[in-house]
């Protein structure tokens, strides 16, 4: 019983982060799922064999997994404690990722081994072509290869051998769309880093006049001089739009007691700025050249920023949606963010906390990225912890900004 509460408290002092993992046509598969461990002020990186069974298996118990994974499959780092004593998870539900520091010897082959043949998907990370790494091969589904470690010869002399076994090649921190397209053609299929969130920067390229009237329009959105009757207005000029925007109100997210029918209502019920982040929101989703993991990841990401700012800058968290939600515009329209808000009214603020993540608004913008990115290490503590944010609260906002999303019907 001691050893329980206490493992269940270990949980309380945990982040847990996820990273996607792509496809080849950029589709959400899976997900990696990283916690940190964390401090009154700081996150370091759990020690490896500090992450225990019992550890895992309270995290599992305190987080919505389900939710948090959307049905996909949970990558998760096992140490060799872990390999060798695994903790009861559905194995059709987790890819066992073998991490990339750990000794292969007799034991750990035979291990896997006993892994392999109960049907477990195992995934050998950050791969370097070796003896001892070539033990192993024949045990593992999927290779992770850690594309900023090798130069292009290795990379394509990696892929070549590995191409001869009946394993799936996942490149892994794939941080540009060059980089993308690059490991696909090397027969890689699957893939994790933030090229997604990333401008596909062409010289010369100019945006199409359809995404020039979208610039405009979120332009109008977020014009801080728009009063209700204009955004009515505005948003009543396009049909999809406002149909869109009646039909989230009135979804799940809101639990509202009674159909709201008319957009004035909602503007009353909901607020200016609220009612101007979710028009904006809808605006880029209607884009159907990009694909929807980044817009699920616009909408977590603003909706992180505004259940965070809800706890520094109450009255004005409805902004913080907005500051979320523009902070991906440079990867909606392939050009430097400065560039695409230039023409945009926005307050000076906002601007400032966008471009050079100023202000209190750009203190949240950049801890939510941050978590985002499970770079956990490199969140401002301190002023969370000025502001009475805990790592509770941390992990709630994140949880529950996945399952907006879902609600949503993004």
């Amino acid at each position: 019983m001691d050893e329980f509460k206490s493992s269940s408290s270990m949980y309380q002092k945990v982040i847990m982060a996820r990273q996607p993992i792509y496809d080849v046509g950029v589709n959400i598969v899976a997900y990696e799922l990283l916690f940190r461990n964390c401090t009154d002020n700081e996150a370091v990186i759990i020690d490896g064999d500090g992450t225990t069974s019992e550890l895992l298996v309270n995290l599992f118990t305190h987080f919505d997994i389900d939710e948090v994974v959307d049905g996909k499959k949970a990558y998760i780092n096992f140490t060799k404690k872990l390999i060798e004593d695994p903790p009861p998870f559905d194995k059709k539900g987790f890819v066992v990722e073998v991490l990339e520091d750990i000794i292969i010897d007799d034991d750990l082959v035979e291990n896997l081994t006993k892994f392999a043949d109960a049907g477990y998907t195992i995934a050998l990370d950050d791969y370097i072509h070796n003896e001892q790494s070539h033990r192993i091969l024949p045990l593992v589904d999927i290779v992770k290869i850690d594309v900023l470690e090798l130069d292009g010869e290795e990379l394509e002399r990696h892929a070549q051998l590995l191409r001869q076994h009946d394993v799936t090649l996942l490149a892994d921190k794939v941080e540009t769309h060059e980089m993308y397209k690059r490991c696909s053609g090397l027969g890689f299929e699957l893939f994790q880093g933030y090229f997604l969130c990333k401008p596909q920067m062409i010289s010369g390229k100019k945006v199409p006049a359809s995404k020039l009237l979208v610039i405009e329009l979120l332009g109008k959105l977020q014009n801080p001089e728009t009063t209700n009757d204009e955004l009515e207005a505005l948003v009543s000029r396009n049909p999809v739009l406002s149909f869109q925007l009646l039909k989230l109100v009135n979804s799940a997210c809101y639990m509202l007691n009674h159909k709201i029918e008319y957009l004035a209502r909602a503007i009353t019920y909901l607020g200016l700025n609220q009612v101007r982040s979710l028009a904006s929101l809808l605006t880029l989703s209607n884009l159907s050249d990009k694909p929807s993991a980044l817009k699920n990841q616009s909408i977590i990401r603003a909706k992180m920023c505004e259940l965070l700012g809800a706890k520094i800058i109450q009255s004005d968290a409805s902004v913080m949606f907005s500051v979320g939600l523009l902070s991906t515009l440079d990867a909606y329209f392939d050009q430097p963010l400065e560039k695409v808000i230039a023409s945009m009214p926005l307050r000076e603020d906002l601007i400032a906390a966008l471009l050079n993540y100023s202000g209190v608004y750009g203190d949240i913008l950049r801890i939510v990225i941050a978590l985002e990115r499970a770079e956990v290490e490199g969140m401002d503590w301190s002023f969370l912890s000025r502001h009475n944010v805990t790592v509770e609260d941390i992990n709630e906002i994140y949880q529950e900004s996945i399952v907006w999303c879902h609600v949503s019907g993004f």
